[in-house]
């Protein structure tokens, strides 16, 4: 029996809306938690997301790595990173009046020369990436035949969101880092180390923008334009929701990435981030600080 094509149009927009909601949302958790942490506005946030599926796809296709291992390789290849440019780059600026602008300013450097490292290697090899499935073929949920690789990178999203989350709120660094979030003066007078705070949001902050990434890998192909738009869709998710809000992330993050895939398939990715865009221009004329704000 043929199956109806608007109800396979909605199945999709359903499916491709709680893929890609996920994935913004963790993405953008990663960019809040170092902003409401440090004051650091990641410009270089949407060039790290694709730094850790384009490693990833060098393992699997140049040197034949399993995806799983590779994954894990890259996740842990991203942790030492993290810590060196915090050391060089971050802490310098920890005592700075204003020091969200000084980061900016480095960020965006730091993105020009990611941009050009990648157009000058990895986009000399190819223009269009795919990574190796981690589970090939299609699972069929009732009657509806779903991507098996992007049930698992939902699966992966929605586990890790929620790690985060129980993370945030009842593990001892999970409370000294709220604790930063609301008064770093409060915080440090109650014992708590400020600097190694930071420390961490920085390090745990990167990590899951790559595990953001390395998820997208799984579900879709890309291409070296994913830096941008997810970079921008990041930003846009983290100020709407609220600075330092993972619930906001969360919220917002599927709710634009809902909004992607409905206007995706009615007019083309570009007018889709116009449209969240828009709408992230109405709700901060109603909400300026955010509709999660801590």
């Amino acid at each position: 029996m043929a199956m109806d094509p608007n109800l396979l149009v909605g199945i999709s927009m359903v499916t491709t809306g709680l893929v890609l909601g996920a994935i913004f949302a963790l993405t953008a958790a990663g960019v809040t938690i170092v902003y409401g942490c440090i004051w650091l506005p990641n410009a270089a946030s949407g060039q790290l997301f694709l730094l850790a599926p384009l490693v990833l796809w060098s393992f699997t296709i140049g040197f034949g790595i399993e995806p799983v291992l590779a994954a894990l390789l890259v996740l842990a290849a991203g942790l030492p990173l993290a810590y060196l440019v915090e050391r060089l780059l971050i802490r310098r600026f920890y005592d700075v009046p204003d020091r969200n602008i000084s980061y900016f300013v480095i960020t965006l450097g730091i993105t020009q020369i990611l941009s050009g490292i990648f157009s000058l290697t990895w986009g000399r090899w190819s223009d269009q990436y795919n990574v190796p499935p981690l589970a090939a073929g299609v699972t069929f949920i009732g009657p509806f035949p779903l991507p098996t690789n992007r049930i698992l990178a939902l699966g992966c999203a929605l586990t890790l969101l929620a790690a985060l989350f129980l993370a945030l709120r009842y593990h001892r660094f999970g409370r000294a880092l709220r604790a930063v979030f609301q008064n770093r003066e409060a915080a440090a007078l109650r014992g708590v180390d400020v600097r190694r705070v930071y420390l961490g949001s920085f390090l745990l902050g990167t990590s899951v923008i790559f595990a953001g990434g390395l998820l997208y890998s799984m579900a879709y192909s890309f291409d070296l334009s994913v830096a941008w738009s997810m970079g921008i869709a990041a930003f846009a998710i983290m100020i709407v929701g609220g600075p330092g809000s993972v619930l906001g992330a969360l919220v917002v993050g599927m709710l634009f990435g809902f909004v992607q895939a409905v206007v995706s398939v009615f007019a083309s990715p570009t007018v889709a981030t116009l449209s969240y865009l828009l709408a992230m221009l109405l709700i901060l004329l109603l909400r300026p600080s955010g509709l999660f704000a801590r």
